[in-house]
């Protein structure tokens, strides 16, 4: 069995002779043209060769429609049997056939090999539910399964991806993987969290934020050592969330609270041994190169990337297009109109999750325009810049054109996926996060 890695989430296993390429982003300008890679991947997508495709999700640095749209079309597309169809239909509608596996159930790659797609909830709407804060809604409507993780053998190896679940939803499935699996020979990790916190949003000062951003680091670095302790594996691979805010939005990249990857594995490391439990041994990849798992053995040593470099390269995007720059700009009119035909979605959103909060919401672009409403009440206009009145507030601005496409609706742009892409600028009044409030606003669409 042998492992190359890509980029991010992005790698190639061989088992059996069967090469399947898990995840592919490898095209710069995901999340509407602001996520980019660096180094930039020193292959064209339409060079690799590969057998099989897994895709675990729908967010964009796993399901990226723009590599997909450059992959070969003849390849099998493998993913989770998830009750809602907007991965599967997403994938097909670039041409490819999709092949659902239900939760955990083994599929011959050929040659001995196999994979294994578990939903990362176990299938379970309550624990689903239970994590995500929206138990009404999964137990009554279909629960929101969104990520899965996956286990390919060769009948002697065992490899996991684990990709974005997250630890706490994951432990029961994990443990599912290691009855059928006792001994995994790779695990790869993630180390980084995406979304737009803390760099997106306002705080009194910039000490605040970069505390919140280390919060943050601390947070997905303790949840990789958790994924390590738990799984046991071999040897590891921190992966995924590898990204870099490109455009005019790489001011921000200073507080993501995401380490470089060579930062990110030491840290981990000297976690795990305090701990002394075996852990197995970390390592990592630069793009197209490989590790053999079963020997432990990475074919050239980790070179990372300065922070220098970085920058300079960052800086290199600055004047580079947004997908949404040429659109046409909205009048008011019209955008009040849009915002008037999205409120009742997000109305009955609301009252399906049980969302009863008074906190006001103001969308707006920041420039002139904004609405506000809540739970309750339908959109008024307001200032753009409106203080709040008597209550708590959560005020969301980005780009005019954006905003067009967001209360537009999912087929134009999404708003989790803005979100993620850094485009939101949040202010919160107080500082408390109410997850019922951001699930509610994905609905916000006409």
């Amino acid at each position: 069995m042998r492992l190359t890695h890509l980029q991010s989430a992005s790698v190639i296993v061989e088992a059996g002779g069967q090469r399947i390429l898990t995840d592919p982003w490898l095209v710069q300008g995901e999340y509407y043209g602001s996520w980019y890679h660096y180094p930039p991947l020193p292959m064209a997508p339409e060079d690799l060769e590969y057998d099989w495709i897994y895709v675990s999700h729908i967010h964009p640095d796993h399901m990226s429609r723009k590599t997909l749209e450059r992959l070969d079309r003849t390849k099998p597309v493998l993913i989770h049997k998830f009750d809602e169809k907007f991965l599967k239909r997403n994938i097909e509608s670039l041409g490819f056939e999709v092949i659902e596996l239900p939760h955990g159930a083994p599929f011959d790659l050929g040659g001995g090999a196999s994979i294994e797609i578990f939903a990362a909830d176990d299938c379970d709407p309550e624990l689903c539910g239970k994590f995500f804060g929206c138990a009404p809604v999964e137990r009554d409507f279909r629960f929101t399964q969104i990520d899965s993780l996956a286990v390919i053998s060769d009948g002697m190896h065992a490899l996991l991806n684990t990709n974005d679940c997250p630890y706490e939803l994951a432990t029961r499935v994990l443990d599912k993987v290691k009855a059928r699996h006792p001994r995994i020979d790779c695990l790869l990790v993630g180390y980084a969290g995406a979304g737009p916190f803390p760099q997106c949003f306002t705080f009194s000062d910039d000490a605040l934020k970069s505390r919140a951003a280390e919060r943050k680091h601390d947070q997905f670095i303790a949840q990789a050592v958790k994924y390590i302790r738990h799984v046991e594996p071999s040897s590891y691979m921190p992966f995924a969330g590898t990204y870099v805010l490109g455009g005019r939005l790489g001011p921000l990249n200073a507080h993501r609270g995401v380490p470089a990857l060579d930062t990110a594995l030491a840290e981990i490391e000297e976690r795990l041994g305090k701990s002394g439990a075996p852990t197995g041994r970390g390592f990592l990849l630069n793009a197209g190169k490989g590790f053999d798992v079963d020997r432990g053995e990475a074919e050239a040593p980790y070179r990372p990337a300065s922070a220098e470099d970085v920058a300079a390269f960052v800086e290199s995007t600055r004047a580079a297009p947004y997908d949404f720059d040429e659109d046409a700009v909205e009048d008011d009119a019209t955008l009040f109109d849009l915002a008037a035909a999205a409120w009742p979605r997000f109305a009955r959103k609301a009252d399906q999750i049980g969302f009863a909060s008074g906190t006001r919401i103001v969308v707006g672009d920041g420039n002139g325009f904004a609405v506000d409403f809540t739970a309750t009440r339908p959109p008024r206009t307001v200032p753009a810049d409106a203080a709040p009145d008597d209550g708590p507030v959560v005020q969301i601005a980005c780009d005019r054109r954006l905003l067009g496409r967001l209360l537009r609706g999912p087929r134009f742009a999404h708003w989790n996926n803005a979100e993620i892409g850094s485009h939101l600028a949040f202010r919160r009044d107080p500082d408390v996060f109410e997850r019922g409030l951001y699930y509610c606003l994905s609905a916000f669409h006409a």
